[in-house]
């Protein structure tokens, strides 16, 4: 057993868990600020990991449109209105308002943003009014999580590896006053003594089985704060995008503006498939074209029925693949859109008609964005010789979290939280490039805030009887298990199969029958260590809550497309009359999930 005590806890190492930690120790330099992280700094965040075609930071600079001194307010318009008026105005206002000075801070660190000339460069993304989306290029969140973490050891901030954090412990007055995990290599207890912890680790991609994150995201900082009694906001709202499977690489903008084919494993065009007799070819083209825009799945956008057709093709047992060997068969000279010459005009400074970009989508993507073909290359895949890679519908990003106030303080005192891991800054929708800006913001809010916190608390200590108590609930593993966890992967199947693109509410209700059945001691049996029995039953506990929000949610909005039966494509919905400006708060009491309606907080800077 290991103990330690800290004055700030922060629980996780991406984006928002580094800038939370520099900024309690800027706060005040005299405080013991310690990092928990579940793996190794740099090598299991989302942020330290993450890869995209041209992955945007969004922020509101004094040279972004519209150039006036208010500027941050269409910002914040725009991140509650494109997320579904389903989130709290006064936390989209905080982000938007506190975009240049987090921006500015990584520029001061060293973070390689495009520059024009010496302005920043920024492009327009996911449906927002103005071009606000800065950028390094494909590697935009890794080179943020480089500098953050030079400058957190420059500052000599202790961060303890390999160490999950299971539990948060409460004084009499439910404060925290600490919280105990494992070590990940040795499975031996860790116990640390701190008034004020930080939540920081992200989200639970893997209790899905198709996801962009690391391997040790399993949701272990949040169900210890919903263990202790977190409450919890839009859990049914978690982006999804076409992405690479092999690779992991979302499969947004220019992939799928340089218009390739989508083609399943009999060589079918799926679009033609289930959209030709529905759709004209110049409104496929369209449709294609704006999934550039519009990666994330989205019941907003059109460009959803790709989502959809994809994930029926998997759920039929075939590959679906992006192709660039050879154009789509809907695309013809005299059937594309003028806003689709126009951006190639403007963009590329070419006419797509009449030159040779016409004859290959491969062609179009080196145009539009060498970095990203040189970055597929990298990681194995060289369209010159495969022409082609498998896509999947994959999680990328959890919209909701543990609930969250202007400064980042959560229902618990003590316990705040930042970055993904947080909720109630996000609706439905989320414009690309908010997810960094958001761990920069309530990194630095949540930090400045847990140090004033702590500084001022009473402290209480972890008892040794506490110690004792918690040692005695788990086993010992000694024993070899054959095969795996085969619970693990039936419930990340299950979630894939009824809780992705496509979700039906009878579906839904049996898939948290089946996993609700599932007992604590049927996983002990299966799991292999005392690691896998706890992340197993993190997964059982996150994977029941999200079905009852999808179920609970009888509409269509943002990521949530629920279809009325297995065999239609009749979606519910949008339902604003019943569920705008009303999120779902979700609860653990008395070992028994409880769902609440609530009306969202609104903010001031209504135009």
């Amino acid at each position: 057993m290991r103990k330690a005590k800290a004055d700030v806890l922060v629980v996780g190492s991406g984006g928002a868990g580094l800038r939370a930690a520099l900024s309690a120790k800027e706060t005040n330099k005299s405080l013991d600020v310690k990092i928990v992280t579940k793996g190794e700094l740099l090598k299991d965040s989302v942020t330290g990991t993450s890869y995209s075609d041209r992955m945007a930071f969004h922020a509101t600079l004094d040279t972004t449109e519209p150039y006036t001194e208010d500027s941050w307010k269409y910002h914040a318009e725009d991140i509650f209105i494109i997320g579904g008026m389903v989130s709290d105005q006064n936390l989209a206002e905080v982000l938007a308002k506190n975009s240049q000075d987090a921006f500015e801070y990584l520029d001061r660190l060293g973070v390689p943003f495009v520059r024009e000339e010496a302005r920043v460069k920024q492009f327009r993304t996911d449906g927002s009014k103005y071009a606000r989306a800065c950028f390094t290029g494909p590697d935009t969140a890794v080179q943020i999580s480089k500098a953050l973490a030079k400058k957190v050891k420059e500052e000599k901030i202790e961060v303890i590896e390999n160490t999950m954090i299971q539990g948060i412990l409460l004084d009499e007055e439910n404060r925290v006053k600490g919280a105990w995990g494992i070590g990940i290599l040795d499975n031996d207890y860790f116990f640390i003594d701190a008034p004020a912890i930080i939540m920081a680790t992200g989200g639970a991609g893997q209790v899905f089985l198709e996801n962009l994150f690391p391997p040790l995201a399993t949701g272990d900082g949040w169900t210890a704060a919903l263990r202790a009694g977190a409450e919890f906001v839009n859990m049914e709202f978690i982006q999804i995008g076409l992405s690479s499977k092999e690779t992991k690489i979302a499969c947004s903008g220019s992939f799928m503006r340089s218009l390739p084919e989508i083609v399943n494993s009999e060589g079918e065009d799926i679009l033609l498939k289930y959209y030709k007799d529905k759709y004209s070819q110049e409104e496929l083209i369209n449709i294609l074209f704006s999934k550039g825009w519009s990666w994330p799945l989205s019941y907003e956008e059109e460009s959803h029925i790709i989502d959809v057709a994809v994930a029926k093709e998997i759920q039929e047992g075939r590959q679906v693949f992006l192709s660039y060997t050879q154009n789509p068969d809907f695309l013809e000279k005299d059937s594309l859109p003028e806003r689709v010459l126009e951006w190639y005009r403007s963009s590329l400074g070419e006419d797509l008609v009449r030159g040779d970009l016409f004859t290959s989508p491969l062609l179009r993507l080196k145009k539009m964005n060498r970095e990203v073909y040189e970055l597929l290359r990298s990681k194995g895949i060289n369209l010159d010789e495969k022409g082609k890679f498998e896509i999947v519908p994959a999680v990328q990003h959890f919209q909701g979290g543990i609930k969250i106030n202007e400064k980042a303080e959560t229902n618990i005192e003590g316990l705040y939280a930042c970055g993904e891991a947080a909720g109630g800054q996000h609706g439905a929708n989320r414009p690309g490039g908010n997810s960094l800006l958001d761990t920069q913001v309530f990194g630095k809010i949540s930090g400045q805030e847990a140090a004033i916190y702590s500084s001022s608390v009473k402290r209480s200590k972890i008892t040794g009887e506490e110690v004792e108590t918690i040692k005695k609930q788990f086993p010992r593993f000694s024993r070899e298990v054959l095969g795996g966890n085969r619970i693990r992967q039936s419930i990340r199947e299950i979630m894939t199969r009824n809780a992705g693109v496509i979700r039906v509410p009878h579906n839904l209700r049996e898939a948290y029958k089946e996993i609700s059945s599932i007992t604590e001691r049927e996983i002990l049996n299966v799991s292999e260590s005392l690691k896998d029995y706890l992340e197993t039953l993190n997964i059982h506990l996150l994977s029941q809550l999200l079905l009852l929000t999808m179920y609970e949610r009888k509409e269509s909005r943002g990521p949530h497309l629920l279809f009325k039966n297995e065999d239609s494509m009749e979606l519910y919905p949008r339902d604003d009359g019943a569920w705008a400006y009303h999120y779902i708060v979700a609860k653990l009491k008395y070992g028994a999930i409880t769902l609440e309606k609530r009306p969202v907080n609104r903010g001031n800077s209504k135009r």
